[in-house]
């Protein structure tokens, strides 16, 4: 076969073999750029709302307080002119009882809360000598006086706490918070021992003014958790609360200085807003 239907013949099949020639010339380029090619990266699970709201609760203490004996003293201007301050001696402190209420959240091993703590009127005394003087030598009785006043503290804290593990729904914890405490003194009253009553000593009742002070507060804490369900928890706490030195003064120039500190005892119930990763459940 000659002439031109032979010669489209032989350049179609030219065409086809070179076509076919590019195509598997190709194929190894392809390949390589289809192994070479990264994975996407693997999408990060959603951090769900539920995973922190579910951390918020509330709590409900009742306290039992047993203040410290404090290192109380008074200005003594009438008989040690120009005044001198004198420490009242083997001091006493009595206990007062409050509630408190608090906020918080908690994530795993960590809870932080804010609580607000009211407590009763704490009775505080200590001998005083006679005259103002503990070298005084004379017919009274040394120490001659008690004198004795009231103190009510009530607190706001910033808490923070650690969880040291569970067992059998048992969690100790510990934790410290600090923060700022009202202060408030009150019914001062100088009463004689029955030796210098006998030789003509009275009681006094001094009028109180600047009685009221807001202190620096801060407490360290220990205690356990108590799961009665995965929401509804009891608190078995000790706390030592420190708050400061409350000063106040009498309308006669007397003047008046103690530390307030105590050993507190807590029972309180904690309730959880939900149960989901956020607590830590």
């Amino acid at each position: 076969m000659t002439g031109p239907t032979m010669w489209l013949r032989i350049g179609t099949r030219l065409s086809a073999f070179a076509m076919a020639c590019l195509v598997l010339a190709a194929l190894p380029a392809l390949a390589a750029d289809t192994r070479g090619a990264a994975p996407p990266a693997p999408l990060l699970p959603p951090v769900l709302a539920e995973d922190f709201s579910s951390g918020w609760y509330m709590r409900g203490d009742l306290t039992a307080s047993l203040f410290r004996r404090p290192a109380a003293r008074y200005f003594a201007a009438v008989n040690l002119a120009p005044g001198a301050w004198v420490d009242l001696r083997d001091t006493r402190a009595g206990t007062g009882f409050g509630a408190g209420l608090g906020a918080g959240f908690k994530y795993k091993w960590l809870r932080l809360d804010t609580t607000l703590d009211i407590r009763s009127t704490a009775r505080l005394s200590g001998f005083a000598p006679p005259e103002g003087n503990w070298a005084y030598a004379g017919p009274l009785p040394v120490p001659a006086r008690t004198d004795r006043f009231g103190v009510t503290a009530h607190s706001l804290l910033v808490n923070a706490y650690v969880d040291l593990g569970g067992w059998g729904g048992v969690t100790p914890y510990i934790g410290v918070g600090i923060g700022t405490a009202r202060l408030a003194a009150s019914g001062y009253v100088s009463t004689p021992v029955p030796a210098a009553a006998l030789l003509g000593e009275t009681t006094r009742t001094p009028n109180l003014v600047g009685t009221v002070k807001w202190t620096l507060a801060w407490a360290a804490m220990a205690g356990v958790t108590i799961d009665l369900t995965s929401q509804t928890k009891i608190d078995l706490g000790y706390r030592y609360m420190h708050m400061g030195a409350l000063r106040f003064a009498d309308t006669v120039g007397g003047a008046y200085r103690t530390t307030v500190a105590a050993h507190e005892f807590r029972i309180g119930l904690r309730y959880m807003f939900g149960d989901g990763l956020g607590a830590g459940n």
